[in-house]
């Protein structure tokens, strides 16, 4: 059970309390509900409690609660901590041992609510199913009636393998929900990405795949279609079941190799800049648009002695940093691969003409910007993967924030936030006469190669019903601020509910959206690894940054050559 599950279930029994006390006769407040009740949902919402304000809410006379409260406190239910740094007074916070029965309590209810309301044959386990938002309607956010019937005919509920992100894991909660019983979560597998992609590989080599519907991080699907892992979707282009005219043809475009369509993107996330607006107001302070301005910005607004950092950013090794590496060597006017020596590698791109294009000017002075902003950003930052920086920045440490726009969902909803209401989200910054452009990223619904006909069949159903523009809608309603649709990110409703989604579609109608700054190419991952390894070596001071960039120029050119002559030996 996750917190927003047990603030739910506190948020039910507290609102079933409340009539017997004030219908039935000679009924008075339980103490021991509320001041438990009080204590858990302060702990969840990170609010601060103090003894009086316990005392309060309790029901009881003043010495009464006063006694109640310190016999817990005693019997060690619950734990006073420190509300300054002088120690002279405290706070009331919820002992492990009383969370921990809290929660058991709780998934009982949970439990006895799926079995009374929801119909579900398995709840034995409350981990199998999701308690949802009891304010909203179930019906117009689950599949499609005659999609969910034939998968009831079938006997076997669709199994999905996916990312292990907060849109994957509300799209499972979706199909989760206590109130029906569309599937269980043991059909959802979600994983990390470097564990997602082994795991996506190794399944291909079945004689038969284990799951029916696969996520494929954008930049992947060169790999998995030239190698025939996923099936393409012209049969269902043909019969009008997948359609994209109503996507942005840029994002559209990821889902396609070699003029054919094999993946459908399910969300998409362009990478920004999230910045505190009352820092930069209180500094009278203007929004970066160039790199210069952006170090500028960080600089005034670092005060590592007042836990602040000038920006967040990912430089952990391996996937994190060598992302944020072609991020900003795109800023930076160059790219990782050419054709000839100006023109980046986009998707109709020939391989023979591909070069690695790490030995250029751009590539140097992109590291050498890389070590700027180690001078404004936390002393570990080189160890930060997108959650770790982006939880510095949710909870008030790093005044800006390089981040999938995605993730920004959490700076309004997750209950740790301490930013809500206080962010401005920008588009890259780059250097001066660099045309401004973002990155997308985000991920493709695909179907198994080795998955049988009549499963891929029901897996195309399914993947209409999650790519639909009720879905996306019901999605961002939900928090999720992803919308690839036309008809929904111009929707103004949509636009309202967040402002990544007006921010996102002016970038798009702007032409300001770029999917090649990560190569498009069947040896994108290895690519990948050859420069989460350098970048990381040369600013970690393992080795100069020539001697990193010399050593990613070789190690690429050898990647693009066996891609080459193997192409050759298949022809």
């Amino acid at each position: 059970m996750n917190d927003i599950e047990l603030l739910r279930v506190v948020d039910f029994i507290t609102h079933t309390r409340q009539p017997f006390v004030e219908l039935v006769a000679g009924a008075e407040v339980d103490a021991s509900w509320t001041i438990t009740s009080h204590l858990i949902r302060a702990g969840l919402l990170q609010e601060p409690l103090s003894i009086t304000q316990l005392i309060q809410v309790s029901g009881l006379p003043y010495g009464t609660a006063t006694r109640r409260i310190q016999r817990l406190i005693e019997s060690g239910l619950i734990n006073k901590v420190a509300a300054g740094e002088l120690g002279k007074s405290y706070l009331l916070q919820a002992s492990s041992v009383l969370r921990e029965s809290f929660i058991q309590y709780a998934q009982r209810i949970k439990a006895l609510l799926a079995e009374a309301m929801g119909q579900r044959l398995d709840t034995g386990s409350d981990e199998h199913y999701h308690f949802g938002d009891l304010h909203t309607s179930i019906a117009d956010r689950l599949p499609p009636e005659t999609l969910r019937l034939r998968l009831a005919s079938e006997g076997k509920g669709l199994t999905f393998l996916f990312a292990e992100d907060n849109y994957f894991t509300s799209l499972r909660d979706l199909w989760t929900d206590f109130r029906a019983n569309a599937g269980s979560r043991e059909d959802f597998t979600l994983l990390k990405l470097p564990e997602l992609y082994d795991t996506l590989l190794s399944n291909a080599t079945l004689p038969e795949s284990t799951v029916d519907i696969v996520a494929l991080n954008f930049p992947w699907l060169s790999e998995f279609a030239d190698k025939e892992l996923i099936a393409p979707l012209d049969e269902a282009i043909e019969e009008g079941v997948i359609s994209g005219h109503d996507f942005h043809p840029t994002v559209w475009e990821t889902g396609a190799w070699q003029a054919r369509q094999y993946g459908v993107p399910l969300y998409l996330t362009v990478e920004t800049v999230a910045a505190r607006r009352d820092l930069f107001s209180d500094a009278n302070l203007p929004y970066p648009r160039t790199l210069k301005e952006l170090l500028d910005a960080a600089r005034r607004l670092h005060a590592p002695r007042r836990g602040r950092y000038g920006l967040s950013w990912n430089g952990a090794r391996g996937m994190p940093i060598a992302t944020a590496f072609m991020f900003l060597l795109d800023a930076h006017g160059g790219a990782v691969l050419t054709r000839g020596r100006t023109e980046a590698v986009g998707s109709g791109a020939n391989p023979d003409q591909w070069r690695a294009s790490l030995d250029s000017d751009a590539a140097v002075e992109t590291l050498k910007f890389m070590r700027e902003l180690l001078t404004v950003s936390a002393p570990e930052v080189l160890m930060y993967d997108w959650n770790r920086s982006m939880n510095e920045f949710m909870v008030g440490k790093s005044a800006m924030c390089y981040l999938w726009s995605m993730r920004a969902a959490r700076f309004e909803f997750d209950l740790a936030s301490k930013v809500k209401g206080l962010v401005h989200y920008l588009p890259h910054p780059n250097i001066s006469g660099v045309r401004c452009s973002s990155p997308i990223g985000g991920f493709l619904l695909a179907v198994p190669s080795n998955l049988p006909q009549e499963r891929a069949k029901l897996a195309v159903q399914a993947i209409k019903w999650m790519t639909s523009a009720g879905s996306m809608r019901n999605q961002i309603r939900n928090g999720f601020p992803v919308a690839p649709l036309f008809s929904v990110s111009s929707d103004p409703e949509m636009r309202a509910t967040s402002p990544i989604v007006g921010f996102v579609d002016r970038l798009a109608k702007q032409g300001l959206l770029s999917n090649s700054m990560r190569p498009l190419t069947p040896v994108y991952t290895r690519i990948e690894e050859v420069l989460g390894e350098e970048v990381h070596a040369a600013l970690t001071n393992s080795v100069s940054d020539n001697v990193a960039l010399a050593r990613a120029q070789s190690r690429t050119e050898a990647l693009l050559e066996a891609s080459v002559r193997w192409d050759r030996y298949e022809s």
